[in-house]
Formats: structure tokens, C-alpha cells, sequence
């Protein structure tokens, strides 16, 4: 009797280690290497908005540079005028002004305090609408202003009033005016025009800086509100870039 008992305890004993050893050695379907990709995220309806309005305020820019380059040219042949601003007479600083003026760019009155404005920009980077400062004569100040009407293959073209010959076009590559040369600076962006004043304010733009909402723009200017910006310039979302060029409305 202990005999078969013996023998039933060891078959037992037999196939339980045969079970643990299937369990432990068997592999389960879920444990194949699972593969993985990679979506690629798909713009939100309100980022393809932003982009559509910033390329409209880049056209806009253009045709505001546009326009202040041909009022500048407008006055060629005009002769030279200290302090004048018409065409009766012209000095650098007054073409600048009066021309920066038919975009509502308000400019300082004087080269100097022109050289203060906007960004400054190197000279292989100059670009149609910047301003190009210069030291004339041997002087240690800024006292001569032109304004970029073409760049070809680095020859960078500029109007400007000359005390001897009047409004004329010139080159940064001529010898007199590539050893005044001084800076070139950009009131006047590809997508939107730089502040012409601390505030960032002109008598009716305003150029978005980083952070800036509508609401906080509106409150810059009294009588205005976000709505009034929004369709005074034709908004189609209140996301805004900074450099965009916004119009602002005048208090009725």
C-alpha cells in the first residue's frame, strides 16, 4: 500500500513541474515588439489663420515701402534746400521726412536724430526702404541721409538730396560715398514697420512687439477699442505676430 502511495505522490509531483516549466517558457501573443509611428501634428485652424494675416501684413509692408520710395523719387531733380521739405527745395533729412510721411511714418526732423530710429541692419543685408546714414566731409557725426531704392548684386542704390547737385540717385559702391558710408538702418520692415518713436507709436500705426494682444494695443490709444482695430484692418483672427504693421483707427 506505502508502495502505491509513493508512486501516485511522484506522478503528481511530475506533471506540476511539467505545468510551471510550460508557463514559464511559453510566449503570449501580447508580448510581440509593438510598432510605433509618428503622426505628423496637423496645423490648427487658428495657426493657419496667423500665418494667412501675417502674409497679408507683409503685403501690406511692401506696398507702404513702395509707396514712401516713389514719393521720395517723385522729387528727383528738385535742388537742394537747407531745412526745406517741398518742391522748391529739399535737404536730406526733409526728403526723408516728407517721404516716410506719405506711408504715416513720422520721422525726426533731423539726420541725426533719424540715425536713432528702427533697426540697425548691416550693409550686406540692406534692402529696398531702408535708411543709409553717412559722415561727410570728415565728420565724427551723422549728417547725411538717403534712402534705398534698389539692391543689384550688392550695389546698393539710394535717393537723397545732395548739397551740390539736389535730389539724386547714387551708389554705396562710388568712392566719396563708400568712405562716408556710416550705417544702414530699416524703419521699414518686411513684415511690418518699426516703431518711429519710444512708445512704438506713429501718428496712425502701431508695430506688434512680442507678448502684445489687441486689447492691450487698444488701451495705447484712447477712444479705441479691440473691436475697432480688428476691422479698421480687415482681421480674420486676433492672433498677432510680432513686426505686423497694424493701422489704427483715428478717435471720431
Amino acid at each position: 500500500m506505502n508502495k502505491y502511495i509513493i508512486a501516485f505522490t511522484g506522478i503528481v509531483f511530475l506533471a506540476s513541474c511539467s505545468s510551471n516549466k510550460r508557463v514559464i517558457t511559453s510566449k503570449s501573443p501580447s508580448s510581440k515588439p509593438k510598432t510605433h509611428t509618428t503622426k505628423k501634428p496637423i496645423p490648427s485652424s487658428s495657426e493657419n489663420e496667423r500665418y494667412t494675416t501675417s502674409g497679408n501684413e507683409v503685403v501690406a509692408a511692401r506696398s507702404v515701402t513702395n509707396k514712401i520710395v516713389r514719393k521720395a523719387l517723385s522729387y528727383k531733380g528738385t535742388k537742394y534746400k537747407y531745412g526745406g521739405t517741398s518742391k522748391s527745395g529739399m535737404d536730406c533729412s526733409g526728403l526723408m521726412f516728407t517721404s516716410f510721411k506719405s506711408g504715416d511714418i513720422m520721422l525726426p526732423r533731423t539726420s541725426t536724430a533719424q540715425s536713432k530710429k528702427g533697426v540697425k541692419v548691416s550693409k550686406s543685408k540692406a534692402q529696398k526702404g531702408d535708411l543709409v546714414f553717412f559722415k561727410t566731409g570728415g565728420k565724427h557725426s551723422i549728417n547725411h541721409v538717403g534712402l534705398v531704392v534698389s539692391v543689384d548684386n550688392r550695389d546698393v542704390k539710394f535717393v537723397h538730396s545732395s548739397s551740390s547737385r539736389g535730389v539724386m540717385i547714387s551708389s554705396l559702391r562710388e568712392g566719396y560715398w563708400s568712405n562716408a558710408f556710416s550705417q544702414v538702418r530699416r524703419v521699414q520692415q518686411g513684415s511690418g514697420a518699426v516703431s518711429t518713436t519710444d512708445s512704438g507709436l506713429s501718428s496712425s500705426t502701431y508695430v506688434v512687439k512680442k507678448g502684445d494682444t489687441l486689447y492691450a494695443i487698444a488701451r495705447k490709444f484712447q477712444g479705441v477699442s479691440a473691436s475697432n482695430i480688428i476691422s479698421y484692418n480687415k482681421l480674420s483672427s486676433t492672433s498677432l505676430s510680432p513686426g505686423m504693421v497694424l493701422k489704427i483707427p483715428k478717435k471720431s
